[in-house]
């Protein structure tokens, strides 16, 4: 089970909404927090938002997709249309079984095919396709920002992690310095204290 970072768990968040599986979309954030691999409160936070954000780019692609088939629904109905007929059709579109006869019957009956008919749809719907097409956009910017300030993080952590190695490194190598002339010095004290021979004539 994930457990939310503690700056979550101050502001409140309400990731999944009707209708979604909260289950799915914390698994989906585990598996995302253990890929990163966040281990600080606030890394753990950066990674909520960016798989918010790739929950969010899941969201009005679905969209999209419903968009899309409403539009193929439209395409093969009309005003007057009677209700029940109306919800069989949109049944049989939404249900997406392209190759099922009854669903190229209907296709075929209204003068189109599987790709024509995509084309209208999409053509009719085109507004609002774009309209989901620039929140997508506007969500993979937060999530590209979101990444650049992740990375920050994680490359400042490394960098202190090498500058403390390399500090104790370097104070090693002073150490070893000092004790190495500490010992050439008491070597030649111990040498001057030594008497010196008389040279013979």
């Amino acid at each position: 089970q994930v457990i939310s970072s503690p700056i979550t768990q101050i502001l409140g968040s309400v990731p999944a909404l009707p209708g979604e599986s909260e289950e799915v979309y914390r698994q989906g954030l585990e598996a995302t927090i253990q890929e990163l691999g966040a281990s600080t409160p606030l890394l753990v936070y950066l990674v909520e938002k960016i798989y918010e954000c790739l929950w969010w780019m899941r969201r009005y692609e679905t969209q999209k997709q419903s968009v899309i088939l409403e539009g193929m629904v439209s395409e093969l109905t009309n005003y007057t249309t009677p209700a029940d007929k109306r919800l069989a059709i949109r049944q049989l579109i939404f249900g997406q079984t392209w190759d099922d006869k009854d669903v190229k019957q209907l296709i075929n009956e209204h003068g189109h095919t599987s790709a024509s008919l995509l084309e209208a749809a999409m053509s009719k719907r085109k507004d609002e396709l774009i309209k989901l097409d620039q929140q997508i956009a506007l969500r993979m910017k937060t999530l590209m920002q979101l990444q650049q300030s992740y990375e920050a993080l994680v490359n400042r952590s490394i960098m202190q992690e090498r500058l403390k190695l390399q500090n104790e490194l370097l104070k090693r190598d002073l150490e070893a310095i000092d004790v190495q002339e500490v010992k050439q010095v008491e070597s030649k004290i111990s040498s001057d204290d030594k008497p010196k021979a008389k040279s013979g004539k």
